[in-house]
């Protein structure tokens, strides 16, 4: 991932409409992958003891916070992104029941969408604020590099979408619900989000919404059954 955010900005510059969707597309897609992949590495330790899992993200946030103060972009984008993966790997221990993944992919996205959108939401008040001070963005997001641009061109991915990816897979790692299949749908998710940006929309995009509805596509045989049994066990 460091490589592909060092060497991003100094590949050839697109020149049309049609090399900035390559290159943006074909980087996004690379960069997507990596991030699942380490993804995939922490989740994979979700049975830790919480003290060691809640030591290691109080440890990552400290890393972040100072990187971030260092102006050190490139280190601290990497820390953010285990920050993310190791904050959604603590909170799998919160889920007792695959099924409540349901409702919390009903209603995340839904405030995720506000907080984009409303003219009262956190996430509009700090892209405005942004515009002023690029470090109010800069700071809780990660750089999603494209090929050919510099570093405060490249796209930004919320540390809470990272979290909420690491919590998804986690929870397909911890019930056995296909965790391969889900990291495969969420980078596709993500990708959705980025063809929303690109294609035309100039606005900020909510990733939560289609990171959501990837996992639901992806896992819903096993939530289903689960909410079935539930059901069930409440009724004897």
């Amino acid at each position: 991932m460091a490589g592909v955010l060092l060497l991003a900005p100094h590949l050839p510059t697109p020149d049309s409409t049609t090399t900035f969707r390559i290159a943006a597309y074909a980087s996004h897609a690379v960069w997507y992958a990596l991030l699942m992949l380490v993804v995939l590495q922490v989740t994979a330790n979700w049975a830790l003891p919480i003290r060691a899992l809640l030591g290691a993200v109080a440890a990552s946030f400290v890393l972040v916070a100072v990187l971030n103060v260092l102006d050190l972009d490139v280190a601290s984008d990497l820390a953010k992104v285990v920050f993310g993966a190791l904050a959604g790997t603590a909170f799998v221990r919160a889920i007792e029941r695959p099924w409540w993944l349901i409702p919390i992919c009903i209603t995340v996205p839904i405030a995720d969408a506000w907080s984009v959108f409303s003219e009262r939401g956190v996430t509009n008040a700090v892209v405005e604020r942004a515009q002023q001070e690029p470090r109010w963005i800069d700071w809780p997001t990660i750089a999603t590099p494209i090929a050919g641009l510099p570093y405060d061109l490249f796209g930004r991915l919320g540390i809470v979408d990272v979290l909420f990816a690491a919590l998804f897979v986690g929870a397909a790692t911890r019930w056995q619900l296909g965790r391969v299949r889900a990291a495969v749908a969420l980078v596709l998710g993500l990708l959705a989000t980025s063809v929303l940006v690109i294609e035309g929309i100039d606005m900020a995009i909510p990733a939560l919404p289609l990171l959501c509805i990837a996992f639901l596509v992806a896992c819903a045989p096993g939530l289903v059954r689960d909410a079935r049994a539930a059901h069930a066990d409440t009724r004897r």
